[in-house]
C-alpha cells in the first residue's frame, strides 16, 4: 500500500495534543463549604459529570481522528501482480469480436499492468489489434500518467470484428521493440498471419501472454434449408459440455421460442412457419455480441399485406376494413391505401373489399400483379352481386371477371330470414387439399347470405371452403405464378359471423404463409445499411464500411471494411453473419510466456472508504455525546414531528402539481413539432420556425399554440401533435422505426409538413440533387397517397386567409404538393404537403424578436405571406375541411366578388391580417 498524499500523514503528530484535551476537559470539580449538611442532603443532582472521559471514549475519538487523517492522506492498495518490469511496458490488447466475454477484466488487467510500470517511473504503450471504425490500426498510446491511462481504457470499447494480425505485426515493425517488455491480453482465437506476429513480437526483450477462460468464447451459426427447416450450431473449443439457450427473436424483439443447445451440436429448430415469417435474428441467451447474434434479414420472408378498401369500409364495428384490421393485425405487416400506392410498394398479398376493385385501369393493374406472384384475396358484397346481376343482364358481354376464382350465379342466396324458408348454414370440414385443412371449425360460426358460384365442371378442385349444403365459402384459383381467393361473403358480419370469429384470422394467417415473400430485385451492389456493434445490436455502418457484390456476399468474411449486419435496400436486407464464411475456431498458439489474469487487477483507492468510516465513527460519537445529556430523546422525537408534518404537508399537495412530471407539455396544450436531423443549425431554424408561427398564429387567431417540441419518430409519441415539420438535410438516413411511428401518425390524422429547405434554388443552388436523392431514401415506405400541385383553389389557399400569389417561404415559385385525393376516413385532409419554400427560415423567430434569416426576393411581403401560409397550414391541421361545407360558399363567393355572375366587379382587398380573415 502506498500514499499519494503523504505529507497529510504529519497530521498523525496532533494526536498526542487531542489525547490531553480530551483528557483535560471538563475541569477538575472544585470544593465548596455549606453551613448546613441538611440543605445538601436535600438536593437532587440533574446532571453528572465526569471528572475525565471514559477510556473506550478517548479511543473512539482518537480512532475517529486517525480514520480521517489517514483518509485524506489518500492511501492506494496494490494487489499483488506477477507481471512487475524494469523497462518500458507494451501493452497489446486484442480488442475484436472475441474479446468481449472477457472485456472488462482485460481493461483492469491493462491497467493494472500499466500502473505497475508507471509506479517504477517506466512508459507505458497501449497498442490495439483490431482496426479502427475508420478503417485505419489505431495509433500507439504512450503515456508516464496513470491518470491518462486510466481515462483512455475507460473509454475503449471492443471491436464487432476480427483483429488484424497482419496490420498489428506491420504497426510493431515500425517500433523499437529492442528494451520493450511486452504483454499480449490474447484473446486466444488462432487469426490468419499470426506467424507474422509472432515473428514481429520475437524482436522484444521479453514476451508474456495473459490470456482468458477460452470456453467463454462462443459463435453462433444458423441455416434454413430449401423446405423452411432452421438448424443452429453452437461453436466453441474443446471444452467440457455445455448447453446454451438459442432465442428466435423477432423484430419487436420478442421471444418467438427459445431451444436449449449443446455446444457443437448441430440442433434442428422445430419453428412453425407463421413464426418462421416474424423471425428476425437468432441470439444465445446471456452472451450478447455480434458472435451470438444471427441475422435473418427481410430479403425473402417479408410477406407484407395491402388492404384496399372503399371510403367508409373502415368505421368501428361496422365497416369490412375495420375487422380485417383487427384480423390482419398480429399476422403481418400491413399497409393501407389506394391500388397505385399499394402496387406501387413491395406487397405478397393484397386483400379487396366489396366493391374496392373499381376501374378497368385498377383492375388490370392488379391482374398484372397477380400475374407476377401475387395473392390477391377478395371479399363478396351487394356490389359484386350487383355486378353479376349487370353482367346477366347484358347479354352481349360474355368475357367472364379476370380477377375472380370462378364464375358466379347472379344476385345473392339468402339462407334464414322471415322471407326465406332456409336457414343459416354452418361451414362443412375443410377438405384435405385446403390450405384451411386441420383448422377447427367452432360450431356457432354460420353463414347468412353469400354470392353463389355457378354450378360447372370443375368446381370442386377450386374449393378451399364450403358450407354443409355444399355450396361453395372460399374458392381459389392459379393465375400465373400468383392466386386468386375470393371469399362469398363480406368482411364485415353483414352476411356472416365468421370474421368476428377466432377462425377469421386463422385463415388469413394460412392464406399468407401460402403467399411468396417479398424478394424483389437485388442490386448489383448491396451497400451496408445497419451493422452490429459490439453489443449486437443494430446500429449505423462504420466509416470504413463498403458495398459488397450481391454474388459475393456468400463468400465475404466480416472485417472492418465488410461488418456483420444488414446489406442492400431497407425493405430487402441480406444478412452477413460472423459466422458465415468463417473457419472453424481453433485455439492460437502462445505468442510467449504464459502469464494468468489472476491478480491483475487495477489500483484500488482505500482513503474514500477511509474517510467515511472516520466521519461514520464522529457521528456515532456525536449521538452518544447527545445520549450522555439526556438530548438524544428529545431531538429523535423532534425530527419525528417535523418528518410527520412533512410527509402529511406533501400528501395534503394537489394532484395536478404532479402532472408536469408525468403528463407530456403537448398534452396538456397544443403544440407544433419538428423532426431532429441532428443538424445543429437545421434544428435551431426548425425550433425557431415554429416558435415564431406559433406565436404568428396565437395573435391573429382563436388557436393558442404552445412552444413547438423536438421529437425524434419512432421513440417520441407523436400523438399529441397536430403537424409535424421534417426538414429534409443532404445525409438523411433511412430508419424503419421512423417511417413506422410516422406513417402511424398519418393514419391517425396528423399531417407532416416536409421541406426541401430551397435545395437546387438560388439559396441553395449545390444541394438539389442530394437533397432529392436523401428526400426518396427516407420516404421510401412512407404510405404517402398520389400527389397533386397545390393551387389556390385547394382548401389550403383559402383555410384562414385567402391566398392567391402562392405559398412562399424563404424561397419563392417553388411548387407545393399535396394529396390528390384527400383520406375520407379524416374529413378528406391531405396527410402530407412537400414542397421547397423553407418554411422554418422565413418563419423564423430570434430570441431578440428578429428574424435572423432574409427572405428572397420579396423581403418582408414574402414573409408576411409565409406566415398567412403557415397559419392555413395549422388551422387545416387543427380543424380539417370546414372550408369545403357548402354552408360557407356564399361568404367565400362574396369575398371573391364572385357571389353575382354577371358583375365584373373585381374584389377589394388589402394586405392587412384583419382584412383577410374571414
Amino acid at each position: 500500500m502506498i500514499f499519494l498524499s503523504p505529507l497529510l500523514l504529519l497530521g498523525l503528530l496532533a494526536l498526542p495534543a487531542l489525547w490531553w484535551l480530551v483528557r483535560a476537559t471538563p475541569p477538575a470539580p472544585q470544593e465548596k463549604s455549606f453551613p448546613s449538611l441538611l440543605l445538601l442532603r436535600r438536593l437532587t443532582a440533574q446532571r453528572e459529570d465526569a471528572a475525565r472521559s471514559p477510556l473506550w471514549l478517548l479511543i473512539l475519538r482518537i480512532a475517529a481522528v486517525a480514520l480521517v487523517i489517514f483518509g485524506l492522506s489518500r492511501p492506494v492498495f496494490i494487489p499483488h501482480s506477477s507481471g512487475k518490469t524494469n523497462g518500458p511496458v507494451l501493452i497489446v490488447m486484442d480488442d475484436g469480436w472475441a474479446a468481449i466475454p472477457h472485456w472488462n477484466e482485460r481493461v483492469a488487467a491493462a491497467l493494472s499492468l500499466g500502473q505497475s510500470a508507471l509506479r517504477s517511473g517506466n512508459p507505458v504503450t497501449l497498442v490495439r489489434a483490431a482496426r479502427s471504425p475508420d478503417g485505419a490500426m489505431p495509433e500507439p498510446f504512450v503515456t508516464r500518467d496513470s491518470h491518462a491511462l486510466s481515462e483512455r481504457l475507460e473509454h475503449m470499447r471492443p471491436q464487432p470484428w476480427p483483429v488484424d494480425r497482419a496490420g498489428l505485426a506491420d504497426e510493431l515493425g515500425h517500433m523499437d521493440l529492442s528494451n520493450q517488455h511486452i504483454t499480449l491480453l490474447s484473446d486466444g482465437v488462432a487469426a490468419p498471419h499470426d506467424e507474422a506476429l509472432q515473428k514481429a513480437l520475437s524482436k522484444a526483450e521479453a514476451v508474456q501472454d495473459m490470456r482468458w477462460n477460452p470456453c467463454d468464447v462462443l459463435r453462433l451459426s444458423a441455416n434454413q434449408e430449401a423446405n423452411g427447416t432452421l438448424h443452429a450450431k453452437v461453436e466453441g473449443f474443446s471444452c467440457p459440455s455445455r448447453t446454451v439457450t438459442v432465442r428466435a427473436v423477432a423484430g419487436n424483439s420478442g421471444t418467438l421460442a427459445a431451444y436449449p443447445v449443446q455446444v457443437g451440436e448441430d440442433k434442428i429448430l422445430p419453428l412453425p412457419a407463421l413464426l418462421r415469417n416474424q423471425l428476425d435474428h437468432f441470439a444465445v441467451e446471456g452472451l450478447a455480441g455480434p458472435a451470438t447474434t444471427v441475422l435473418r434479414g427481410d430479403a425473402g420472408h417479408r410477406r407484407p399485406v395491402g388492404l384496399l378498401q372503399t371510403p367508409g369500409d373502415n368505421t368501428p364495428l361496422i365497416g369490412s376494413a375495420f375487422f380485417l384490421n383487427h384480423a390482419l393485425d398480429t399476422l403481418s405487416e400491413r399497409r393501407t391505401g389506394d391500388a397505385n400506392a399499394l402496387l406501387g410498394s413491395s406487397l405478397s398479398v393484397l386483400v379487396a373489399t366489396d366493391g374496392s376493385l373499381s376501374g378497368d385501369q385498377t383492375r388490370n393493374r392488379v391482374l398484372e400483379w397477380v400475374h407476377h406472384g401475387g395473392m390477391l384475396i377478395r371479399f363478396a358484397g351487394p356490389g359484386l352481386a350487383a355486378a353479376q346481376s349487370s353482367q346477366q343482364d347484358n347479354a352481349t358481354d360474355d368475357a367472364p371477371d379476370a380477377l375472380l376464382p370462378v364464375p358466379l350465379m347472379s344476385g345473392m342466396r339468402q339462407l334464414g330470414g322471415p322471407m326465406s324458408w332456409g336457414k343459416p348454414q354452418a361451414l362443412e370440414t375443410f377438405p384435405a387439399t385446403s390450405p384451411f385443412a386441420d383448422l377447427a371449425i367452432p360450431p356457432d360460426v354460420t353463414v347468412s347470405r353469400q354470392v353463389l358460384a355457378k354450378p360447372e365442371t370443375g368446381l370442386q378442385d377450386h374449393v378451399w371452403a364450403a358450407l354443409a349444403d355444399g355450396t361453395p365459402l372460399v374458392t381459389a384459383r392459379s393465375e400465373g405464378n400468383g392466386e386468386i381467393v375470393l371469399f362469398h361473403i363480406t368482411a364485415s358480419p353483414d352476411w356472416s359471423n365468421l370474421p368476428i370469429s377466432g377462425l377469421f384470422p386463422q385463415m388469413l394467417e394460412r392464406l399468407i404463409e401460402r403467399s411468396a415473400g417479398v424478394t424483389g430485385t437485388s442490386p448489383t451492389d448491396l451497400t451496408p445499411w445497419r451493422t452490429l456493434d459490439s453489443t449486437g445490436g443494430l446500429i449505423m455502418p462504420p466509416a470504413a464500411a463498403r458495398a459488397v457484390k450481391a454474388n459475393a456476399l456468400a463468400t465475404t468474411e466480416v472485417s472492418v471494411t465488410h461488418p456483420a449486419g444488414l446489406y442492400g435496400p431497407v425493405h430487402g436486407t441480406r444478412p452477413l453473419n460472423l459466422s458465415d464464411h468463417a473457419p472453424p475456431l481453433h485455439e492460437e498458439a502462445l505468442m510467449g510466456t504464459q502469464l494468468t489474469p489472476e491478480g491483475a487487477s487495477p489500483d484500488r483507492p482505500l482513503g474514500p472508504w477511509l474517510l467515511a468510516t472516520g466521519l461514520l465513527v464522529l457521528l456515532v460519537d456525536f449521538a452518544l455525546s447527545l445520549r450522555r445529556r439526556g438530548l438524544l430523546g428529545p431531538l429523535c422525537g423532534a425530527l419525528v414531528v417535523l418528518s410527520f408534518q412533512q410527509a402529511q404537508a406533501q400528501a395534503q399537495q394537489p394532484v395536478p402539481s404532479a402532472l408536469p412530471t408525468t403528463v407530456p407539455q403537448a398534452a396538456l396544450e397544443t403544440r407544433l413539432a419538428y423532426v431532429v436531423t441532428g443538424n445543429d443549425d437545421v434544428d435551431t431554424a426548425s425550433r425557431e420556425g415554429l416558435q415564431g408561427l406559433s406565436d404568428y398564429t396565437s395573435a391573429r387567431s382563436s388557436a393558442l399554440l404552445g412552444h413547438p417540441d423536438g421529437v425524434v419518430p419512432g421513440k417520441d409519441d407523436l400523438a399529441f401533435y397536430p403537424l409535424i415539420y421534417w426538414p429534409i438535410t443532404a445525409d438523411a438516413q433511412p430508419d424503419a422505426a421512423r417511417t413506422k411511428a410516422l406513417n402511424a401518425f398519418m393514419d391517425h390524422g396528423g399531417i407532416l409538413l416536409i421541406d426541401q429547405q430551397g435545395a437546387g434554388t438560388d439559396m441553395d443552388a449545390g444541394s438539389g440533387g442530394a437533397v432529392r436523392a436523401a428526400l426518396k431514401r427516407v420516404t421510401d415506405g412512407l404510405t404517402i397517397p398520389p400527389l397533386a400541385k397545390l393551387t389556390d383553389k385547394h382548401v389550403l389557399g383559402h383555410t384562414f386567409y385567402l391566398l392567391h400569389s402562392g405559398f412562399p417561404g424563404r424561397v419563392n415559385g417553388q411548387p407545393v404538393y399535396v394529396a390528390r385525393n384527400g383520406d375520407e376516413a379524416n374529413d378528406d385532409v391531405s396527410p402530407v404537403i412537400i414542397g421547397n419554400g423553407d418554411w422554418a427560415h422565413a418563419w423564423a423567430v430570434d430570441a431578440s424578436g428578429n428574424h435572423p434569416y432574409a427572405v428572397l426576393p420579396g423581403g418582408d411581403d414574402q414573409r408576411t405571406q409565409a406566415y398567412r401560409f403557415g397559419v392555413n397550414m395549422v388551422l387545416y391541421a387543427l380543424t380539417g375541411n370546414y372550408k369545403s361545407d357548402q354552408a360557407h360558399y356564399p361568404e367565400m363567393l362574396h369575398r371573391l366578388g364572385q357571389d353575382n355572375p354577371d358583375t365584373q366587379t373585381p374584389s377589394v382587398g388589402t394586405d392587412e391580417d384583419e382584412e383577410d380573415a374571414p
